[in-house]
């Protein structure tokens, strides 16, 4: 099937990308897995990083939009500690909270820096209200994705 070809090659495509986040964001690290715990291709990806200190389990996890630029907006690239976060559909709750608050707070005029970074389009320079209403737009489609039980229903 053509499209379950697309997807498999999307995800094989993605993996350089995960492995230069994980390097540039010098997060610690032992195994970066070479395909996603969970993925919605070609737009979304969650990524399992191994814990170099407890070997065999996830250290952090890696959410990552389309890197090929094919895409308009696409979902930033973020990460976050494991902690007690072990299920994919949980770590996606995390990640769409932690964006609605960093929205709500650029929403208020106060910028962050790090993680995640957003696509600026056309924009020459960064405009907060914009990344904050486009990071909103991303934490709803997160919480969504996170929500729908159907979606996570065993095969």
């Amino acid at each position: 099937m053509q499209f379950e070809d697309d997807d498999f090659a999307w995800c094989e495509q993605q993996y350089p990308a995960i492995v230069a986040y994980v390097q540039a964001q010098q997060i610690p690290h032992g195994v970066i897995c070479d395909w996603p715990e969970w993925d919605s291709a070609p737009y979304l990806g969650l990524w399992a990083v191994e814990d170099p200190a407890d070997p065999g389990f996830v250290g952090h996890w890696i959410l990552a939009g389309d890197s090929s630029g094919s895409q308009p907006q696409p979902v930033p690239f973020d990460h976050l500690s494991a902690g007690e976060l072990t299920e994919p559909r949980e770590v996606l709750a995390a990640f769409a909270k932690k964006w609605a608050a960093l929205a709500a707070k650029a929403a208020k005029g106060e910028g962050w820096s790090g993680s995640p970074q957003l696509s600026q389009s056309a924009l020459a320079v960064p405009d907060l209200a914009q990344q904050a209403k486009q990071l909103a737009r991303q934490a709803q489609l997160l919480a969504q994705l996170a929500s729908d039980d159907e979606l996570w229903e065993e095969d």
